[in-house]
């Protein structure tokens, strides 16, 4: 079942009130949940005795109970009280009086038993606990007819939503349903009528905002009303016709939503409208469109599923149908100065789900299409997604029974290469490289024992990996159309256990067959780029490797000032790999990893540091709220990591790979690739960088990680990455640091490209804690000198309702210069207006702020 939607739930309220305003032809509608009603509520009559006629004529319509004999087999009712009597068939009860039926509770000074009727009258404190609603209510005095599930109030504070724990109350439902009224009449089982009352989502006797009418219906956990006064901390701010609150957690109705106003330094000013369809319990679709007011129409979306078990899609799609933007082209020797129209409209859709077809058999994929890159670059309210130039897709079915995996797949890779408009686009492109394979069918077996073997010796695992597919690569001046490739790989390995001592040794047979070939520009004629062939060719290769694991060395310090232990533990790793029989590796078109194989007889290194600390003595056990001091027993210490440290280098006794690397060029091969992702072959080496991983946490809420490659031979830091928080009370302070310094190919020549970013940030509380919370974060290209990007959000709750400003500024390059203000209002229970959503809001994710503390 689809759970609440925050943005789409949310809107009710505010989209009926200003639909009224901006539709005056549009009227109401009353839209029904998807689940099944209750049919238990029995007919009552339309007339009420003259004594407790409602002052509002409108009200005449409410019902009463007409008291039936009480079959043999009717309601069952049990009673407590300190004192009672029997005259007849009625029951007087008084003190401290509870009363039993169904999976109701009622309590009261005084009750009333009419055993023959199945009617209670109660009065003196009176409430009522229970129901599928989860009702309590309060009252000065009531009638309830068990019987026929009627009942009437008066004098009434209640709730739909919330239950009693012990003693206390908690929320059942993430949209509880609080009310007030002079009177309250039970018209069935989970239906009911509210005469002059209110209904708010905050906590009584002083809410932060009501909604005050003369009569609230309640059935099938719906509150519908007529002209209704809303009330912000006591102020009358607005009237509102008709209204209809879904107050089931499960619920669901569709209905127009209201966008909010939004002001951009690129988009201008902006709104716009969204309809929601409800289309059953395991179905929803989001439609709407947006008005720019300096760049045109632009529409969205999603589409959302929730099946059985796992099974799911999800469909989001945005675009912009731009009208352009004028752009001044200065004058040149040939031609005067002039001004174009720039078109960068778009299209981004995002579609990704699974489904378990059987137990064994599962369909899964992720599938974009973007349509223009400097349309995300330009206008997506993400920084992290605005500046990724790349687009990944797949679509794979995989069946897995016993170790044998088949399984046929579709991708679709697209990266950009540059911001650069292609000369003559009618609309703005830039250069990409685009990668298919469609499709692909794979074959594996997962490694498994070889029949025969584990009898005397530890036994010898075997696997298997084949593929056929066929592949397509595009990139400007270079296109490879329609290539097949069939590659098998078999291979065993024999894990060995000699003391503390592990061996892996491995052979592997790789045989890759290709119907298509290239010949390499090695004398740069045609500026690098390979000339594509239609002529067969095959590569196969030979492997062998071992993996060694010495013993771990470990020494145990005393730290007895702080009450602890300290574990060092040094964990070494040798290997060696040797790779021969591919002499045509630049022959060989490249697709994926599976293409940049190479001769390659290397050996590497790995030492891991780790820390462990434990408390001398073990800690007191108690469970949440219990008192230590009350705690006699003890509950073992365990040791926790608190930091580590690698580093790992690699020798190659052949510099070329078998010939393979080609010289002042970007050469990436895979025995280079599973070290580091930086590429640093452009002339033949026989050492690579060092590469060292630290994790730090030694302090309590302290997290720092650490990557960083220094190339010996370069005498230069190839890359270094940190990531430092630290958390105390409701603040979060720390900084994220990127530099990379890599080849690339610019023409026919490598060249070394260099980019450094700091991110740091700043966060006091949550967006959902009481009070203020403060945000801020920004990105700093320290390459260029230059803010990428900067954010500021302060949130401050109520009881039940909060209001958030914020400001953000993009500056990527001429493309974007961009400056928004952010605003939202949220009422507890009814949802959020304006503009701050998730993908703009300048707080982390909820799961990414849960990490950092």
């Amino acid at each position: 079942m689809l759970g609440n939607d925050s943005v789409t739930c949310s809107r009710y309220l505010w989209s009926i009130m200003l639909l009224l305003l901006c539709h005056p032809q549009m009227q109401a509608q009353l839209l029904t949940n998807q689940l099944p009603t209750s049919n238990s509520s029995s007919e009552q009559s339309s007339q009420p005795p003259a004594s407790d006629v409602p002052d509002d004529p409108g009200q005449q319509l409410l019902p009463i109970a007409r008291p039936e004999p009480l079959p043999q087999t009717g309601v069952p009712v049990h009673w407590e009280a300190l004192h009672q009597s029997r005259l007849g068939d009625d029951w007087t009860l008084t003190g401290e009086v509870v009363l039993y039926y169904k999976n109701y509770v009622v309590h009261a000074d005084k009750a009333t038993y009419h055993q023959s009727t199945s009617v209670v009258e109660a009065e003196g404190h009176l409430q009522l606990e229970g129901g599928s609603s989860d009702a309590i209510f309060t009252a000065t005095r009531g009638e309830i007819h068990i019987q026929d599930h009627t009942a009437r109030f008066y004098d009434v504070t209640g709730s739909f939503g919330v239950r009693r724990v012990g003693k206390s109350q908690i929320y059942s439902t993430a949209n509880p349903f609080l009310f007030t009224g002079r009177v309250m009449i039970q018209t069935g089982e989970d239906s009911y009528r509210i005469v002059d009352g209110s209904m708010t989502a905050c906590r009584l006797p002083k809410p932060d905002w009501q909604l005050i009418s003369h009569s609230i219906d309640v059935v099938d956990n719906k509150a519908t009303t007529h002209s209704t006064i809303f009330k912000f901390l006591r102020v009358p701010l607005l009237y509102i016709p008709f209204l209809q609150h879904n107050i089931d957690e499960a619920g669901r109705d569709s209905g127009f939503m209201f966008d909010g106003f939004e002001n951009s330094g690129v988009k201008g000013l902006v709104f716009g409208e969204q309809y929601y369809w409800a289309i059953n319990r395991s179905m929803d679709l989001t439609v709407g469109a947006q008005y720019w007011s300096r760049r045109g129409f632009a529409p969205n979306g999603s589409f959302r599923y929730r099946g059985r078990g796992l099974d799911s899609v999800t469909v989001r799609w945005n675009a912009l149908i731009d009208r352009g933007i004028e752009e001044d082209v200065p004058a040149t020797d040939s031609a005067p100065a002039s001004v174009v129209t720039l078109n960068q409209g778009g299209t981004d859709i995002l579609a990704f789900g699974r489904w378990d077809v059987t137990e064994n058999t599962r369909v899964a994929g992720n599938v974009e299409y973007l349509s223009s890159y400097i349309y995300r670059l330009a206008f997506d309210e993400n920084l992290a997604q605005a500046t990724s130039s790349e687009v990944q897709s797949d679509l794979a079915v995989t069946m897995n029974r016993r170790g044998f995996v088949p399984s046929a797949s579709i991708d679709r890779f697209q990266s950009f290469t540059g911001t650069n408009p292609v000369s003559g686009a009618p609309i703005v492109s830039v250069p990409e490289v685009r990668i298919l394979h469609l499709p692909s069918v794979r074959f594996d077996v997962v490694d498994q024992p070889l029949p025969g073997t584990g009898k005397k010796l530890p036994p010898v695992y075997w696997g298997f990996g084949s593929s056929i597919g066929d592949l397509d690569r595009a990139e400007p001046h270079f296109h490879a159309r329609n290539v097949g490739r069939l590659d098998i790989y078999p291979h065993i390995e024999w894990p060995l256990h000699l003391g503390d001592w592990q061996f892996l040794p491995e052979f592997a047979f790789r045989s890759t067959q290709y119907s298509g070939s290239q010949i390499p520009d090695l004398t740069s004629v045609n500026f690098g780029v390979p000339e594509v062939q239609h002529n067969p060719l095959n590569r196969s290769d030979i492997e062998a490797s071992i993996d060694i694991r010495p013993p771990a060395v470990e020494r145990d310090f005393a730290l007895t000032r702080w009450n602890h232990e300290l574990r060092h533990v040094i964990e070494p790793e040798l290997y060696y790999r040797y790779v021969t029989g591919i002499d045509n590796a630049r022959d060989i078109l490249q697709f994926d990893t599976t293409d940049i194989a190479t001769n390659t007889n290397e050996v590497g290194y790995s030492f891991t540091q780790r820390f462990y600390l434990r408390p001398l003595n073990a800690a007191p056990c108690h469970a949440a709220g219990e008192d230590v001091a009350d705690t006699t027993e003890t509950c073992q210490s365990h040791p926790r990591e608190w930091a580590s440290w690698q580093i790992g280098q690699k020798f190659f006794f052949d510099p070329t790979f078998g010939g393979a690397l080609i010289p002042n060029r970007r050469n990436v091969f895979d025995a280079t690739l599973d070290l580091t992702g930086v590429a640093y072959l452009t002339n033949p080496r026989n050492i690579s960088p060092i590469i060292s991983r630290i994790r730090f946490e030694a302090i309590d809420r302290l997290r720092i990680e650490w990557d960083l490659d220094y190339d010996t031979i370069a005498g230069r830091v190839s890359s270094n990455n940190l990531f430092a928080g630290y958390s105390w009370g409701r603040t979060t302070v720390g900084v994220g640091h990127a530099l990379l310094n890599a080849a690339d190919e610019n023409g026919s020549s490598a060249s070394v490209i260099q980019g450094q970013l700091i991110q740091p940030f700043i966060y006091f509380g949550k967006p959902s804690d009481p009070g203020l919370s403060i945000a801020l974060n920004a990105s700093y290209d320290m390459t260029h000198d230059a803010l990428q990007y900067g954010g500021v959000e302060a949130i401050y709750n109520w009881n039940c309702c909060g209001i958030n400003l914020g400001y953000r500024r993009f500056a990527l390059g001429s493309l974007r210069d961009e400056g928004e203000w952010l605003w939202g209002f949220t009422l507890a229970g009814i949802g959020t207006a304006g503009d701050i959503h998730r993908t703009n809001s300048v707080f982390p994710q909820p799961d990414v702020l849960k990490r950092m503390y």
